[in-house]
């Protein structure tokens, strides 16, 4: 039997991508939500709802049962793969949710809903930039961005209306709406970190010396680049474009080749939030 050293290597990097963004959340849980009587998020909110109901049922062990259900869901509509990483994911948020047992004094709720939303929010992107996440709402969010092509954090937007009505049921309205502060700046958040782990850049160059630039490019930078051609609206004269999407950190290394090649060619720069496709986006090869 073989064994593959890149898979064992990228495993265990996925694994503590998980570990740390389970363990990021898991503080957000237990040690401001729970003290407030918030409700969270997705299934760790009706994990709460079942703890504030049911005290005697620690939220680790709710949250492990209710995500069987999601887990199955993920195997039918995203694959094999991701699904494997996020039982793992769940496995080991559950944990966390069961040994992270400090608290965080924050005597204003307004701002401890707040600082929640944005901790949550850092953990679930960095969950999220692995290959699984923690389960819950995660799954069905990715599945409905897969079929709908809503935004993650939009939809766990969307889903978290459903748990809110729940909650009203047991929890007072206060408590809800300082819920809603956290889940809206949870949602924002996560698509801050998502996007901000793989940002883009669109670039487009429009150059006499397009053939040298753009040979540059693809050896050098090792990027993808289309080329299109041109005619100028003024002048009518005919020309190619060089577009490719790349990472940010590679837009100086890009101008400096292109001013190098052509001092006079024209640049531009755009800020692409969502960019998917084979080998390149936002989102992980689920």
């Amino acid at each position: 039997m073989i064994i593959n050293k890149e898979k064992i290597v990228d495993f265990f990097k996925q694994s503590i991508l998980l570990a740390v963004g389970s363990f990021i959340c898991a503080i957000a849980v237990n040690a401001i939500m729970i003290p407030n009587n918030f409700v969270s998020s997705g299934f760790t909110g009706i994990s709460l709802i079942l703890y504030y109901i049911f005290p005697s049922i620690p939220v680790g062990a709710s949250y492990l049962l209710i995500n069987i259900p999601a887990f199955f869901l993920g195997w039918r509509f995203i694959g094999l793969r991701f699904v494997l990483y996020t039982l793992w994911g769940i496995l080991l948020f559950s944990v966390m949710l069961c040994f992270v047992n400090f608290k965080i004094d924050i005597n204003d709720r307004l701002l401890a809903a707040i600082i929640a939303g944005c901790i949550t929010g850092i953990g679930v992107g960095i969950m999220l930039s692995s290959r699984g996440s923690s389960g819950g709402s995660e799954i069905l969010c990715i599945i409905m961005y897969k079929i709908f092509s809503i935004t993650i954090g939009t939809g766990v937007l969307i889903f978290n209306v459903a748990v809110m009505a729940v909650a009203l049921f047991f929890l007072p309205v206060e408590n809800i709406m300082y819920t809603i502060v956290f889940i809206i700046v949870s949602a924002k958040v996560t698509d801050s970190v998502r996007h901000g782990l793989s940002a883009r850049e669109a670039i487009f160059v429009i150059s006499e010396r397009w053939e040298e630039i753009l040979e540059e490019l693809t050896k050098d930078l090792k990027i993808g680049v289309t080329v299109i051609s041109s005619r100028g609206g003024y002048e009518g004269k005919k020309n190619k474009i060089l577009y490719s999407v790349i990472n940010r950190k590679n837009v100086y290394l890009l101008k400096k080749i292109v001013m190098d090649k052509d001092p006079a060619a024209f640049i531009s720069i755009m800020e692409s939030s969502d960019v998917t496709g084979l080998n390149i986006g936002n989102q992980p090869k689920w």
